[in-house]
């Protein structure tokens, strides 16, 4: 018979690994947008019927519900912006421009991602606008797979431009508030639409069967992008797919991406899924600065027949005050 002492024991063992138990299969319920996302949470993620991931917090919630009773044959579309909170001014002038010239007219809800704003700053820009915004908190830290102190080797951007970029490619499709919606769109705190749209710009990319719409085709710096294209072509080798128009898109030619519309599905597929993941872990957006706009020009370039892809001419845009012309 054991003793006293061995059966407390015994006990406490017990104990400690019920907790981890427990723990563990917390840990899988939930996603942390900090991490790399795997394929099989991506899975689907956007499609009618499928039961979203819980939300954790208020305005995540409050989106939900408003998902729950959308207008029938309206595209179920969000706009997102990345703000910091000393550039909520400037923010604030991109957001006027935004209701005034579009979502005054077709009031799509409006997701605000940041790291530290606090509760003023928050009440100021609902204050400022009449959308309907959601807060989301990001935390930036380098991923788990690359060494704390690593060393950048080109392009010198600060450690948060690299966290920016990360997020636009790859954390902002992993908090479970895109569950549920097929369309996004991208602006930056500086990007500013000058003249009303004449039309809903969702529903021009449904109704034509578009899965990317943009601005403008840029160049992106040489330095910035060491061996991300030739990374992109060992993958495409090794996987053995055939890319839609990556052979005859010019390297270094990027999507202008601070204004993006696209179909979350795209986002969302085993296909962006696995190449984003295996570029991510390549280090190169913290060792080179790969930014959002060539990791997702190239993907677009893979995976996306070039007629499901659109330039908006016709909308007249400025970013970072600059005009861009077509």
């Amino acid at each position: 018979m054991p003793s006293q002492g061995q059966t407390r024991g015994f006990l406490l063992l017990l104990l400690v690994a019920s907790c981890a138990i427990l723990s563990f299969m917390y840990s899988r319920t939930s996603v942390d947008i900090r991490r790399p996302f795997s394929v099989s949470q991506a899975r689907n993620r956007g499609a009618r019927g499928v039961v979203p991931s819980p939300c954790a917090d208020h305005d995540c919630i409050r989106l939900r519900n408003r998902l729950a009773n959308w207008p029938e044959g309206k595209p179920r579309a969000f706009v997102y912006y990345l703000v910091r909170s000393d550039r909520v001014p400037l923010f604030l002038q991109s957001l006027k421009s935004f209701d005034s010239h579009f979502n005054d007219v077709y009031q799509y809800p409006l997701v605000v991602y940041h790291e530290d704003l606090s509760a003023s700053k928050r009440d100021l820009i609902r204050s400022s606008s009449k959308s309907d915004i959601y807060f989301q908190t990001v935390r930036f830290e380098v991923p788990d797979f690359l060494p704390r102190n690593l060393t950048q080797q080109s392009c010198p951007w600060n450690i948060g431009y690299r966290h920016m970029c990360r997020f636009h490619a790859i954390l902002v499709y992993n908090g479970p508030i895109v569950d549920g919606f097929e369309y996004i769109w991208r602006l930056d705190d500086d990007s500013n639409i000058l003249q009303p749209m004449k039309y809903d710009i969702f529903e021009y990319m449904d109704r034509n069967g578009l899965q990317y719409g943009y601005i403008s085709i840029q160049w992106e710096y040489p330095p910035c992008v060491v061996d991300l294209w030739k990374s992109a072509t060992d993958y495409i080798d090794r996987v053995s797919i055939s890319p839609a128009f990556f052979k005859q898109w010019r390297k270094n030619k990027i999507y202008y991406n601070n204004f993006e519309v696209s179909r979350l599905s795209l986002w969302l597929s085993d296909d962006y899924q696995n190449f984003v993941d295996y570029i991510d872990r390549l280090g190169g957006i913290y060792y080179h600065r790969w930014g959002d706009a060539p990791i997702k020009t190239i993907a677009v370039s893979m995976f996306v027949p070039r007629n499901e892809t659109h330039q908006f001419k016709d909308i007249v845009y400025s970013h970072k005050g600059i005009v861009i012309e077509h």
